[in-house]
């Protein structure tokens, strides 16, 4: 089954995130934002996996920890969400995640493994659902967001922390 895009373009924060996956196929969007993540960073040294483009900032590594967190936080969203259930979930730090996960005391390879297999079970989760699944909303941040937006946004969130590696990051080295 082919997962094509939410109609509507009102997601309030997520609106970034759902336009930046400019696929017409979800699975298709979540497989490539993944292998551009891989192709980005996979090949980088440690020193520029460490680099940040400014004091402050999220290294590289940290940013990738980052989207494994993230992914993490998108499915227990959607799942919740394509089960009907409807309690209002808690906002979560972001940059309190990323200063505890020890990202930049990791292996990439192990980062971006894990990555993988939690992309790869996304994907599972998101074929095993029908129409009306897809269309289930439920509270996130100040809105109300169906499982197809979030879906989009997932994959869109991806994208958005690549091209900002591509853009400050790299243009460094």
């Amino acid at each position: 089954m082919k997962i094509t895009p939410p109609s509507s373009l009102d997601f309030g924060f997520y609106n970034g995130y759902v336009s930046n996956a400019t696929h017409t196929d979800l699975i298709t969007a979540l497989n490539d934002s993944w292998e551009d993540v891989y192709n980005t960073v996979s090949t980088l040294s440690d020193e520029q996996l460490e680099s940040r483009y400014e004091a402050g900032k999220w290294s590289i590594k940290e940013v990738i920890a980052h989207l494994v967190d993230a992914e993490r936080t998108f499915c227990i969203r959607i799942q919740r969400f394509s089960r009907k259930d409807q309690a209002p979930l808690p906002p979560i730090d972001m940059h309190a995640f990323v200063a505890n996960a020890n990202a930049n005391n990791r292996d990439i390879k192990d980062i971006l493994h894990e990555l993988h297999l939690l992309r790869q079970a996304s994907i599972l989760m998101f074929k095993g659902m029908d129409e009306t699944m897809l269309e289930l909303t439920g509270p996130a941040r100040d809105i109300t967001i169906s499982v197809r937006a979030l879906g989009f946004a997932m994959a869109g969130h991806n994208t958005h922390h690549i091209q900002i590696i591509k853009e400050r990051y790299l243009q460094l080295v």
